[in-house]
């Protein structure tokens, strides 16, 4: 995917323009011919023109028509992505719950067999632990101060 790097990278109007579909809506003209339609066909045709100029009273402009129309545009894609792609987040968010419930598990188990130990070996290995890092920093410590003092290293 292509990053912008300025305003100039914008879309322009015309491209906008391409996308919105913007037309001036004529005014409805009533047809002045009566036919000899069903009343089924009159009564659509009746509500056709109102609807007609019930949209021309609204927007003449045509701006509502070219909302509706990207309003609609976009809930496809919308509802198409959605549809491909929910499925999928749906069973990795379902493997996560589990993962992590798996994991609690562990960890209750885990827990109850360190408080299960007798407080007297949880000393020992505490001190052990102790002494451990102890020496470490100690042996770490004398080895710098050799360093020091031989000014041939």
């Amino acid at each position: 995917m292509k990053t912008m790097k300025s305003f100039d990278e914008l879309p322009d109007g015309e491209e906008f323009e391409r996308l919105w579909k913007q037309k001036r809506i004529q005014k409805p003209e009533p047809n002045l011919e009566l036919n000899p339609d069903s009343w089924v066909e009159r009564g659509a045709e009746v509500v056709g023109w109102w609807l007609a100029r019930l949209e021309h009273w609204l927007s003449d402009s045509g701006w509502l028509r070219a909302w509706l129309r990207f309003c609609l545009w976009l809930s496809v894609v919308l509802t198409s992505a959605a549809i491909l792609l929910l499925p999928s987040v749906t069973k990795v968010l379902a493997e996560i719950a589990a993962s992590s419930e798996l994991l609690a598990t562990i960890i209750g188990h885990v827990m109850a067999t360190v408080t299960a130990l007798p407080p007297v070996l949880i000393s020992i290995g505490c001190a052990y632990l102790a002494w451990v890092i102890t020496k470490r920093l100690w042996l770490r410590r004398r080895a710098r101060s050799y360093r020091q003092d031989d000014p041939w290293q």
